[in-house]
């Protein structure tokens, strides 16, 4: 086994199992259609190793949770960096199961892995505090970056470290208070009077 595939195990086998439990039936992974949907000039055929599981409630937690797998991948090392990869995997977090959830996060991953290969312009890998514009119904239309709350901030691979990004649907009245203030400022807001940053389709704003 070489590095790539010793860090790509450690993540799927050792990792997520400590932070989910159970991962699910195997990956939902990338596909050609979705980069082209997104206007790709090109499809690394890497990307298409690139996915989401999903982990069903369990012992420690009521909730199902979906995170993507891949980004965090060595690829072009053979030692330990400070970060493996691009050094991100992004979490989310719903009461039901729900299909759209997978979708989300293949499509933010996609976004992603295009920015980093130069081909959504000039602009910097999604990370903490970002927001991107995708509806998932009229009360729920943009999708937040933030540390998480009930999973760890960042995990540690042989390939180096992981941050663990939280994606949270907010509304447009809290899209408009982020916007005056900080990101920070309404995932402090849902902790305080949802409990949590589970998604859900349809809930009422808390600003």
């Amino acid at each position: 086994m070489n590095f790539l595939e010793a860090s790509w195990e450690e993540r799927e086998v050792t990792a997520y199992k400590a932070i989910l439990g159970d991962t699910g039936l195997g990956i939902f992974p990338l596909s050609h259609e979705l980069f082209k949907r997104m206007s790709a000039s090109g499809i690394n055929p890497r990307w298409l190793t690139h996915g989401v599981f999903k982990s069903p409630p369990n012992g420690n937690r009521s909730t199902w949770a979906y995170i993507t797998s891949g980004m965090s991948n060595p690829w072009e090392t053979n030692e330990p960096e400070e970060h493996s990869g691009l050094g991100v995997e992004f979490i989310i977090e719903t009461e039901k199961e729900e299909t759209w959830a997978v979708e989300v996060l293949q499509m933010l991953m996609a976004y992603n892995l295009l920015l980093a290969a130069g081909q959504m312009g000039d602009f910097p890998l999604l990370g903490d505090g970002d927001r991107v514009p995708l509806a998932l119904s009229d009360a729920i239309r943009t999708m937040m970056f933030t540390q998480p709350v009930s999973f760890p901030h960042c995990f540690s691979l042989k390939s180096g470290r992981v941050d663990l990004l939280q994606v949270v649907g907010i509304t447009p009245a809290e899209l408009q208070v982020a916007k005056q203030t900080s990101s920070d400022k309404i995932r402090t807001q849902l902790i305080s009077k949802l409990g949590s940053l589970v998604t859900s389709k349809e809930r009422e704003s808390v600003v």
